[in-house]
C-alpha cells in the first residue's frame, strides 16, 4: 500500500492506523482498574493480540500502535480519576 493511500485516524493528538483495533483496546483497558500498572495493561493487550484469530495479520509497527493506544487510554483514565478525586 502505497504511502499516499494509507488511510489514519486522529486521536490523542496522534495519526493512527486504522487497523489498529482502537475501540477494542479502548474496553478492554476501560475494564481495568485505573491503579494497574502499565506493564500490566501492555502485557494484557500483547496477550490478546497473540490469541487472535486474526494474529497473524498484526505486524509488529501495528502490535507498538496498539499498545500505545491502549497506555494513552489508560493514562486518560488515570486523569480522570484523579480529578475526579480531587473534588475541584
Amino acid at each position: 500500500m502505497a504511502a499516499s493511500s494509507k488511510r489514519f485516524a486522529y486521536e490523542f493528538g496522534r495519526r493512527w492506523d486504522v487497523r489498529v483495533p482502537r475501540y477494542a483496546a479502548a474496553h478492554i483497558v476501560n475494564a481495568q482498574h485505573v491503579d494497574t500498572p502499565d506493564a500490566e495493561i501492555e502485557k494484557l493487550i500483547r496477550a490478546r493480540i497473540a490469541a487472535s484469530p486474526n494474529a497473524t495479520l498484526y505486524t509488529p509497527a501495528l502490535v507498538r500502535q496498539t499498545v500505545r493506544y491502549a497506555l494513552l487510554v489508560h493514562a486518560r483514565g488515570r486523569a480522570l480519576y484523579q480529578y475526579v478525586m480531587r473534588g475541584v
